[in-house]
């Protein structure tokens, strides 16, 4: 729980730093800590159409996308993305953003970890949650993700 907090406290610090428009503490719910890793949920004070919170992770914080999901028969609502930090740069977290029925993202739900292999094992278990129920507009592989971690 030591470096949870640690790596909760490094994410705290900077992250919101580098996205203003999408992280602020102010309106942020109280986070969740679990024994592995912590939840943060940020209401949006605007909402954004996830392409435009898709290019905020990859340009402002240069996230890693994992992917895009399409759900099945869903023209708007239930359209998602997942993207992570990259791990070389000693920070482990990652970030979730899902549209609602206006097609507009109003939420986004960050993961800070404590281990590389708990940060690994939920990005592998967050693509298995998304097959079948839908199409990945872009997707990486698992081998893909391994090898960041490597």
């Amino acid at each position: 729980m030591i470096m949870l907090r640690h790596f909760f406290d490094d994410f705290m610090t900077f992250v919101p730093l580098q996205l203003p428009q999408l992280l602020d503490i102010t309106t942020m719910e109280p986070p969740q800590f679990f024994g592995d890793y912590a939840l943060l949920t940020f209401p949006l004070r605007d909402p954004y159409d996830l392409e435009e919170v898709m290019d905020a992770f990859e340009d402002d914080i240069e996230l890693i996308t994992l992917y895009h999901h399409i759900p099945f028969r869903s023209d708007k609502f239930g359209h998602s993305t997942c993207a992570y930090s990259n791990p070389a740069f000693g920070q482990m977290f990652k970030m979730n953003a899902k549209t609602d029925a206006d097609g507009k993202v109003s939420r986004i739900i960050a993961t800070v970890y404590d281990s590389l292999e708990m940060m690994y094992g939920d990005l592998c278990l967050d693509l298995k949650l998304h097959e079948g129920n839908g199409h990945f507009k872009y997707k990486k592989c698992k081998e893909d993700v391994l090898m960041d971690f490597l």
